[in-house]
């Protein structure tokens, strides 16, 4: 049933055995041997992908509700030993993950010594069903699409941002117009994080940013704006710090609109798995309504250090 269900989400015989960790011609064999026990088609086939019939998609919900139930017993009876024990897979935006989930895994993890964290650095949004991930953090506009469970882990903005000295030397701008005479460090050309949003009276303008510098990178653009490269929009989680030294400076404060909550995405009916769902209220009161690295008034917390070692 699991490897049933890993073709029918992967859509590829291939792509289920990378996900479980088998050889393609081990996971022919199942399907084949299922089919067989069933005495009906599942899926048919073709050289590159594999579709479900309408036996295999009845079948197929009654697999998931049946495996899902069969992993919540196995949670529940670790826990009623008194562990949460397994492996969470997780992945997150390498910028994000770096800073403000590795600095408190093992913080995590002293509190849950059974379980075991891989963490992998991901922008790929299409990577949660093919790597297997249990949780995937995601910072972009929440998608009503891909069927997927959002859980809203911290509000998230954006600001436009430049060093003192590139501004003291090119002045700063009033308006959103006024960056048109701006050098700008963007996302790459066909990013649609190079779209900026502003109030503009009682309605809104989008700005397409066309950099003079071009990046892959919100680390990359970070480094050129710190070295007065000239001016970007990045998101607060990598820049507060530069902000409070006053390395950085914020622009237009009272006119842009970013903000994109940090959402934890996951499986439908998996979110409540024990492992996972411990580490969802870890996440939740870690970062708290104000994250603590939008919070500039206030001394650095314990989190906020672990945070910039």
């Amino acid at each position: 049933m699991r490897i049933f269900i890993a073709v029918a989400e992967t859509g590829a015989l291939n792509s289920a055995a990378r996900r479980l960790e088998v050889s393609p011609s081990a996971v022919s064999k199942h399907i084949a041997a299922l089919e067989n026990k069933l005495g009906a088609q599942l899926l048919t086939r073709t050289t590159r992908q594999v579709a479900l019939t309408e036996v295999g998609i009845t079948y197929l919900e009654s697999c998931q509700r049946i495996i899902t139930e069969l992993d919540k017993a196995d949670s529940a009876a670790n826990s009623a030993s008194g562990s949460v024990q397994g492996v969470l897979h997780v992945g997150a935006p390498p910028g994000f993950a770096h800073r403000h989930v590795a600095p408190h895994l093992p913080i995590f993890l002293e509190e849950y010594p059974y379980l075991s964290v891989e963490l992998q650095s991901t922008e790929a949004d299409q990577d949660m069903i093919d790597a297997g991930f249990d949780l995937c953090i995601r910072i972009s506009p929440h998608s009503d699409h891909d069927k997927l469970v959002y859980t809203e882990l911290a509000p998230n903005s954006r600001r436009l941002l430049a060093t003192p000295d590139y501004l003291a030397a090119h002045g700063a701008p009033l308006k959103p117009a006024d960056l048109s005479g701006h050098r700008l460090i963007t996302q790459t050309a066909n990013s649609s994080a190079n779209y900026w949003h502003f109030k503009d009276g009682n309605s809104h303008q989008t700005i397409h940013a066309r950099g003079h510098l071009m990046m892959d990178s919100g680390d990359a653009m970070l480094r050129a704006v710190l070295n007065n490269g000239g001016i970007a929009m990045l998101p607060t989680y990598m820049t507060a710090r530069h902000i409070r030294s006053g390395s950085l400076v914020t622009i237009l404060d009272s006119l842009v609109m970013e903000d994109y909550p940090i959402h934890a995405v996951t499986l439908p009916n998996r979110h409540s798995i024990p492992k996972i769902e411990v580490f969802l209220q870890f996440l939740q009161s870690l970062y708290g309504d104000v994250p603590y690295w939008d919070a500039l008034d206030a001394p650095p917390s314990a989190a906020a250090l672990r945070a910039t070692i």
